[in-house]
């Protein structure tokens, strides 16, 4: 038998095979939809559809029939109001157990779906005003992957799980591995915004990073810090038109740019903690990226990098235990 996890954020969908007996993943599918396709189609219809295409492509292509599937497993994006199902947040501080109780079951393409949680810092019923916003937070899919990379990493005491991605997620982590609260910016979609619609568009035609070059990641940061973060941005139209720098260095000195403001919402939302590490996930070159440029601002502190079989695993890992916590 097999279990399928299904991983939905703001721009795309990962589908996993999992053997239920070995825990290995047989086989990914990766779709390039998520919830921002809802929230630009003001309806769940193709998030759905592009789903069940996904599950069909990937069952067949491994001979599966839906009776071979235990159950699925979905979280992310797919449990917000813009997913498939909303799923009620559960309130920090929260442990695995809370994320068991809180998941409720329904189906996709006919097989039963637990969906799990997420998790936001306060309960505030929609009665909170602009001064609660400081405190304030939500996450769903990164608890799975906290969960995950806590259970692979033998690390103790208290620190803050660190996630790059489309959202820049900060998640804090107490002694008793319990989630005391999450922090959240929109590094990652600001430099997709920026790369696709802007002018600096022509000047990042070849993309986003493709290899790491931390001279120009650094010279990115600095610029923000020195001079602001609108005005770096529209350093990379400069270097462009005014140096020989590659499409390559230019991505990195604009990752670098945003990447300044990311870590200035961290340093903000660690003041005054008493931390013992901070972990650092998500892809690789974001992962790469972000841990370089801590090092720059978190000198006194212990950072450590997740390897990338840890990362890949940790949602897998993440998925499966609270499930089993049920």
């Amino acid at each position: 038998m097999y279990v399928i996890l299904i991983d939905s954020g703001t721009t795309n969908t990962r589908i996993r095979i999992v053997d239920a007996q070995s825990k290995e993943v047989t086989d990914a599918l990766k779709i390039e939809v998520g919830v921002k396709n809802a929230a630009m189609d003001k309806s769940n219809r193709n998030l759905k559809t592009a789903i069940e295409q996904g599950m069909e492509e990937v069952l067949g292509r491994n001979n599966l029939a839906r009776e071979d599937i235990r159950h699925i497993i979905a979280s992310g994006m797919i449990t917000s109001n813009l997913g498939l199902k909303e799923v009620p947040h559960v309130v920090a501080p929260a442990k695995i157990d809370d994320f068991s109780r809180g998941t409720e079951s329904d189906e996709i393409y006919g097989i039963p779906c637990h969906y799990i949680p997420g998790m936001k810092n306060k309960d505030l019923d929609g009665n909170g005003g602009i001064e609660d916003i400081r405190e304030m937070d939500i996450m769903r899919g990164e608890e799975v992957e906290v969960f995950g990379l806590l259970e692979q990493m033998d690390v103790s005491g208290a620190g803050i799980i660190i996630l790059p991605g489309s959202h820049t997620k900060f998640v804090r982590v107490n002694e008793d591995k319990e989630l005391v609260s999450c922090f959240s910016t929109l590094g990652g979609e600001l430099v997709q915004a920026v790369q696709g619609n802007t002018i600096l568009s022509s000047s990042l035609e070849d993309g986003l990073i493709d290899t790491l070059e931390t001279d120009h990641l650094e010279k990115g940061y600095k610029k923000t810090q020195t001079e602001g973060l609108t005005r770096s941005l529209f350093g990379v139209r400069l270097l462009d038109m005014y140096t020989n720098t590659t499409g390559n260095q230019r991505a990195n000195y604009l990752l670098g740019a945003i990447y300044h403001e990311d870590i200035q919402a961290l340093k903000f939302y660690t003041d005054g903690l008493d931390l013992d590490w901070l972990i650092v996930g998500g892809s690789e070159i974001l992962k790469h990226s972000m841990t370089h440029l801590l090092s720059l601002e978190f000198t006194d502190q212990t950072i450590i990098k997740a390897t990338e079989e840890v990362v890949e695993q940790s949602y897998i890992t993440g998925s499966l235990l609270i499930h089993g916590n049920q």
